[in-house]
């Protein structure tokens, strides 16, 4: 057996991520059947580490409690301080929020399904369980392996949290890819659309590079300068973590010590705040007069959160364990199915009375890839309809998710409340895990359908 707890240490984890994705990448190009299915590379990597683990085929030995879920604690967080760092050139109209309210009221549904199933089938398991769903459907693996991990570690005492999370993720990922596909075919032929068959991994990005000067033409300094961005926001974070978790949080007794637990989890948020603060003060140098556009370059910040969540993904899929598995099966596939279901049901219902008519199975189809894996997923899947992303959907998906970012912002306070129920005593805070995603989803619900009101 290969042992990678010694030797190099962390290195040895992202030599063996690398070779997995490069391993996937030639099995996702040579075998054709995964060409009629939409799968990420990095979720192929995953699984292929995942089956050589000990714990299944015992080939490699890996410190899923340390070394990998650090790689994914730390990519996610990278990976949304680069894409919140990417300066949007694009003006915002009624359908990006349209599209943002979209996305997010598909999150609270897929919540308040989550916590409803745990709390009526599942009632011995922590009801943080269900939040679960949303993350890992509505937003891959590492968010939901950081927050499970965060559960597992607090009060929710929810064993095996973080490969439970990743678990939900990977599910999110084979539906978006398998009844993704199925649908596209379906809908494609209901409406006489050209398919596209084989859905290759060809990059649809412009390989164009910002130059800083006409003297600077070394791409290389301008990645350097942007890696060097991201981590002083990181350091930032750290500051900040530090600080609550020394000095400001233990001030409030037993629930700030809470707090503590699950802060640690929101990494990534503090992040996506001190890059959005970047931001603005960029801006407010801009309205100066300064030229100042060399500080962040778009194509590069593209890139490095494609890269960091390629290894997350990989890394958060080889965190899930044999007794993750036993233990939470059914629990997991009774979450995808209502959560399929429903998701399916709802975008069938919305895209007709928000969207033109000629374009509602691109925004189904699209969505509901997002929804159930990634933006990359949903993006393969408007691809099959709409190869060169000659319709506005494309551009709309993903700058309403940027959106979507900003109106779900306050909705990460309701991962707390199922731990201080605990801490506190206090059922109060389990019903609001259900009150507070019915009534923003009603409201949201009621916005859309009135701005978006058929003439």
């Amino acid at each position: 057996m290969l042992d990678l707890v010694e030797n190099w240490n962390s290195m040895n984890y992202f030599v063996l991520l690398g070779v997995l994705l490069f391993i996937a990448k030639i099995i996702k190009e040579k075998l054709p059947f995964l060409n009629k299915v939409i799968i990420p590379t990095a979720l192929i990597a995953g699984f292929i580490g995942l089956l050589l683990s000990n714990g299944f085929l015992n080939v490699i030995t890996i410190d899923r409690e340390g070394i990998l879920h650090n790689i994914v604690y730390h990519a996610l967080a990278i990976g949304f301080i680069s894409l919140s760092l990417k300066r949007d050139k694009n003006p915002t109209n009624k359908k990006v929020w349209s599209t943002g309210m979209i996305i997010v009221m598909a999150y609270l549904l897929q919540a308040v399904i989550g916590v409803t199933i745990v709390a009526i089938l599942f009632s011995d398991i922590f009801l943080g369980a269900g939040l679960l769903l949303p993350l890992g459907f509505g937003q891959g693996p590492g968010l939901a392996t950081s927050i499970g991990i965060g559960y597992a570690e607090g009060v929710g005492n929810l064993i095996e949290g973080g490969a439970l999370g990743a678990t939900i993720a990977s599910l999110g990922f084979l539906i978006g890819g398998t009844v993704g596909v199925a649908s596209l075919n379906f809908l494609a032929r209901k409406h006489n659309l050209k398919v596209e068959k084989v859905h290759k991994e060809n990059s649809t990005t412009k390989e164009t590079f910002e130059f800083d000067s006409i003297k600077e033409l070394r791409v290389f300094d301008a990645l350097t300068a942007q890696i060097a961005i991201i981590f002083v926001i990181y350091a930032m974070v750290y500051i900040t973590l530090v600080i609550l978790e020394n000095h400001f949080l233990p001030l409030f007794g037993d629930i700030g010590n809470t707090f503590i637990d699950v802060a640690h989890g929101f990494n990534f948020l503090i992040g996506i705040l001190y890059a959005l603060l970047f931001k603005k003060i960029l801006d407010a140098f801009e309205r100066k007069g300064m030229n100042i556009n060399f500080l962040t370059n778009n194509y590069i910040l593209s890139n490095i959160s494609s890269l960091a969540f390629n290894f997350l993904i990989a890394a958060a899929v080889m965190t899930i364990t044999i007794e993750s598995i036993r233990e939470y099966y059914l629990l997991v596939i009774v979450l995808a199915v209502f959560a399929t279901l429903f998701t399916y049901l709802f975008l069938s219902f919305i895209v007709k009375r928000v969207y033109r008519e000629e374009y509602t199975t691109h925004y189904f189809l699209g969505l509901f890839g997002m929804l159930t894996g990634t933006a990359s997923t949903g993006l393969a899947l408007l691809k099959g309809v709409d190869q060169d992303f000659e319709s506005p959907v494309a551009e709309e998906m993903v700058v309403g998710s940027g959106t979507a970012i900003s109106m779900a912002l306050p909705l990460f306070a309701l991962l707390m409340f199922p731990g201080l129920a605990i801490s506190q005593n206090n059922s109060l805070y389990n019903w609001l895990v259900f009150i507070v995603p019915t009534g923003y989803f009603l409201i949201l619900l009621l916005i859309t359908l009135t701005i978006n009101r058929k003439k």
